[in-house]
């Protein structure tokens, strides 16, 4: 008996691991008619339907738990997960009943692989029993990890393009061109990028009817940064003011070049901080058995006499 319940945790995996792959194949399959439902009423976020592969190929296996999932509460989290989603740019690629359904999913594959597979048929040896909801727990938030990561990463390359943005849209302003002119101009010349997305995703929402500064408050709501915040902050300022935008786009540059020449000496100072844990436990202990090895070999075994 003991010995069919060892091989329990291996048998789900093979069997957690052969749904995959069948689930995977079927999913290669494309949905046109989720296409064409998608196209014909539009997704309100950006770069939707981008996920990893990995959520692909297990995206038939997660949904058999979307009936169960669909019961649970959880209100502050749903809303917290679907704003990570829109920072993110993945509005349109996974709902937040798939995400549960996908964490809940990881913990079963990182119970079966780990616990499972890993350690007891493996190694072959029999752990105590707290290290399996240990292991449940990491698989279980090892998907809010990654999107945070997903957030942390698009934020970062906003904020790297956003000083040659903002230089390309005041040049555009003070050439003559209106704002939103010169946004669609800085669209069509810029490379491409998240801030080009979301600047592209404002200017369409300005076409549909929403207002300037309602545009500039979802701008800043959905990029989620100090950066973009305070861009939209005094845009909207100089709009009910009836300001200049030239001015204020020139300063918001400069500020944001500051900013960021700031941060990379920040980063500087706390890399040789962090060198320093090392140096003093990997360097220096190699240090000193090259340079007083020798000595406490002779002092040792030469009869106490260095150099002797």
């Amino acid at each position: 008996m003991f010995t069919h319940l060892a091989q329990f945790p291996y048998l789900v995996l093979l069997v957690v691991f052969g749904l995959s792959v069948l689930f995977m194949a079927f999913s290669m399959v494309p949905d046109r008619t989720r296409q064409q439902a998608e196209e014909a009423l539009g997704l309100q976020g950006v770069d939707s339907g981008r996920v990893s592969f990995i959520i692909t190929s297990f995206r038939p296996l997660f949904s058999l738990f979307l009936p169960l999932v669909r019961h649970l509460g959880f209100k502050a989290y749903r809303e917290k997960v679907d704003r990570r989603f829109v920072t993110a740019g993945m509005t349109g690629g996974l709902s937040t009943d798939e995400f549960i359904a996908y964490k809940i999913t990881m913990a079963i594959v990182f119970w079966s692989l780990f616990a499972g597979l890993f350690i007891r048929v493996i190694i072959g040896w029999q752990p105590p029993i707290i290290l399996d909801p240990a292991i449940l727990a990491l698989g279980f938030f090892f998907p809010d990890a990654w999107l945070n990561g997903e957030v942390r990463k698009r934020q970062d390359s906003i904020r790297r393009s956003m000083p040659y943005v903002m230089d390309l849209l005041t040049l555009s302003v003070e050439a003559g061109l209106d704002f939103v002119a010169g946004l669609h101009k800085v669209c069509e010349k810029a490379r491409q990028g998240p801030l080009i997305e979301e600047l592209a995703f404002f200017l369409h929402e300005i076409q549909i009817g929403a207002s300037r500064q309602q545009a500039l408050r979802n701008l800043s709501f959905r990029c989620d940064m100090p950066e973009i915040s305070s861009f939209s902050a005094l845009l909207i300022q100089a709009d009910i003011l009836g300001a200049s935008v030239g001015p204020v786009l020139r300063a918001q540059s400069d500020l944001i070049r500051t900013k960021r020449f700031q941060a990379a000496e920040r980063k500087g100072a706390l890399a040789s901080q962090k060198l320093l844990f090392p140096l003093i436990l990997c360097v220096m202990p190699a240090v000193f058995v090259v340079v007083f090895g020798p000595f406490l070999l002779n002092f040792v075994f030469g009869g106490g006499v260095v150099g002797g």
